[in-house]
């Protein structure tokens, strides 16, 4: 996690197997127009050219769940909204056009990190699953559906260590994580079928540093080859403890050096020949050609590396997409990045809300408004905020952010869970969204204060999203098929509505 700008407004901040689910045999997604790195598990380069797996009867009614922004109401089930062929209505006339499929959405999700680990483990048994349950779970969780996990050593692991310590890959060991982080990711797959890893190092082990420590310091070029193996056996130690990982990236947020907590640069060059010339070769030449790597990892500002990193064809045939983080620059970065490269997959692979914004309505419009909506606007493909878990002093921490809020808060006294803007915000899109649905083409919103993004599902059912962000109460109508429902939205409020 990059040190946060708190000038910025509100709360800034994939798997394999024959036998796996759809999600998770097709993270890494074909790169449109270009020779993308291809797998046997790779799914169409052409979204728009596919039909969904299911059709669907035509809708006669759509349900609502709503969230508002002072609280009153969170993921609260409206009610089933009539859908008729009549049209025309006073306000916004959204229409969800079906035949102009855009990107395959992954879904949402966060990291348990080591620190979200000791307080869920902490909790009551039965009060940890039935928290677990809630974040992983679908229909009646938030169905969390990535997790992108740090590898080892990071701001907020407790301790800092990493797989192999010791110079020359002799003594590569899971350590303090086999038995903390990861019996909870195998508890969320478990919950969540779909739920993929994407996992992440914050440093590489120091011998293999210009520095020799886990802060500061890069990459030392005599040990690429070192630490793309070292990336290759912990994919296939996570496979070996039951964790189903679809995507990795070479390291979390590559243009920062940390001061107090383990971190490591390299420049755009330099994540290119890793990428092209070591770990994409290494994880081919383990059998693990379905993992997806991702490049950048860093924020919106680091998008002329992004550009640097992405313009050798060489490079675009060795990853799967290009991830952005939030706190650092401008969505629109992303957006402008994603119309000069249509067919590269994006995500949003870190943002956190803190102490900073304590104004639940604020964070939530920035959630839904900014990551969701603009996101998956601007091509994202997964988003994920930063932490599940923190205490209620943003810890504990490994030297990093003091101040940060995890999507639920976890009191280690009391075992009072809080579910914060985040939860509901993330639950909106991953209760109703399936992995592998796609983008739907979304008109009639612009400049009607009334945003939305709208989702076709494998199994035919589509959902919409919707977010009021005019002053004032706004109606407005949604015509997908020929068919329409009529809606209103409280200014500031959220609404899922699936048909």
């Amino acid at each position: 996690m990059t040190h946060i700008v708190r000038s910025r407004r509100a709360d800034r901040w994939l798997p394999r197997g024959r036998t796996a689910l759809l999600f998770q045999l097709i993270l890494v997604v074909a790169v449109s127009g270009c020779s993308g790195h291809r797998s046997p598990h790779t799914p169409p380069s052409s979204p728009s050219s596919s039909a969904p797996a299911t059709t669907a009867p035509a809708a006669t009614a759509a349900q609502e769940w709503l969230t508002t922004p002072d609280g009153s109401r969170k993921l609260s089930r409206v009610g089933t909204v009539p859908m008729t062929t009549a049209g025309g209505a006073a306000g916004a006339a959204i229409t969800v056009d079906d035949s102009q499929r855009q990107q395959r959405f992954w879904g949402v999700g966060a990291s348990i990190t080591g620190a979200s680990a000791s307080l869920l483990a902490a909790l009551p048994a039965s009060q940890r699953d039935q928290l677990m349950q809630s974040l992983f779970g679908r229909p009646q969780g938030a169905g969390l559906a990535v997790l992108r996990q740090p590898l080892g050593a990071n701001d907020f692991s407790i301790g800092s260590h990493t797989y192999d310590d010791t110079a020359g890959l002799g003594h590569f060991s899971l350590g303090p994580d086999a038995t903390t982080t990861l019996p909870l990711v195998r508890r969320a797959q478990q919950l969540n079928p779909a739920a993929t890893v994407v996992a992440t190092p914050w440093s590489a082990p120091a011998w293999m540093k210009s520095n020799h420590a886990l802060i500061g310091g890069t990459l030392d070029g005599a040990h690429y080859a070192a630490y793309a193996q070292y990336l290759a056996r912990t994919v296939q130690a996570y496979q070996a403890a039951g964790i189903r990982v679809g995507g990795l990236s070479v390291q979390n947020e590559p243009s920062f050096s940390p001061p107090g907590y383990p971190g490591m640069t390299l420049t755009a060059d330099q994540q290119a020949h890793l990428l092209q010339q070591f770990v994409r070769p290494a994880l081919d030449a383990a059998g693990l050609r379905g993992i997806g790597l991702w490049a950048l990892d860093d924020d919106y500002d680091r998008v002329a590396d992004a550009d640097r990193i992405v313009h050798d064809a060489g490079v675009r045939q060795a990853i799967a997409g290009v991830a952005f983080h939030c706190y650092r620059g401008s969505i629109s970065a992303m957006a402008d990045f994603h119309r000069r490269n249509p067919g590269l997959p994006l995500a949003i692979s870190e943002c956190t809300g803190g102490d900073w914004s304590p104004n639940f309505g604020a964070n939530l419009r920035y959630d839904v408004q900014s990551l969701l909506i603009d996101g998956i606007r601007a091509g994202a493909s997964w988003v994920t905020k930063w932490n599940v878990a923190l205490d209620p002093h943003g810890g504990p921490t490994n030297g990093g952010c003091t101040d940060c809020r995890g999507v639920v808060t976890i009191d280690p006294v009391s075992h009072q869970v809080t579910y914060n803007e985040a939860y509901f915000a993330l639950g909106h899109l991953g209760r109703f969204v399936t992995p592998g649905a796609y983008v739907l083409s979304v008109s009639g919103d612009s400049g009607s204060g009334v945003q939305a993004v709208a989702f076709g599902n494998p199994d035919g059912s589509h959902a919409l999203l919707a977010f009021n962000a005019g002053a004032a109460g706004n109606s407005f109508t949604v015509t997908d098929s020929g068919r329409t429902f009529r809606a209103s939205l409280p200014a500031g409020a959220v609404a899922t509505f699936t048909w």
